[in-house]
């Protein structure tokens, strides 16, 4: 196993640990009703450390940045861990 895939099964991990959290704070703060609280990468590191997304010019980054930083936090974690999944194949000796 390569260094990337290592990283891609623990950002896998997280995830499924993020998602789990989520729904049971949401199952335990209901009464029995999930209620669920999107985690994003906004609220975790806060919002005053992202605002040079709002320097950035108008147009195709300044979006993507956006929706990055506002995106449920486990989708984030999915996504980056099949990216480091790509990586290792490619950087794999065959």
């Amino acid at each position: 196993m390569s260094k990337f895939t290592i990283a891609g099964l623990l950002l896998w991990f997280c995830s499924g640990l993020l998602l789990g959290y989520q729904a049971l704070a949401g199952f335990i703060r209901s009464g029995g009703t999930i209620i669920w609280k999107s985690i994003t990468l906004m609220d975790v590191v806060g919002k005053d450390r992202l605002n040079w997304i709002e320097g950035v010019s108008p147009g195709s980054l300044h979006v993507i940045l956006q929706y990055i930083v506002t995106m449920q936090l486990y989708i984030l974690l999915f996504f980056v861990g099949i990216f480091f999944f790509i990586i290792s194949r490619m950087t794999s000796k065959l």
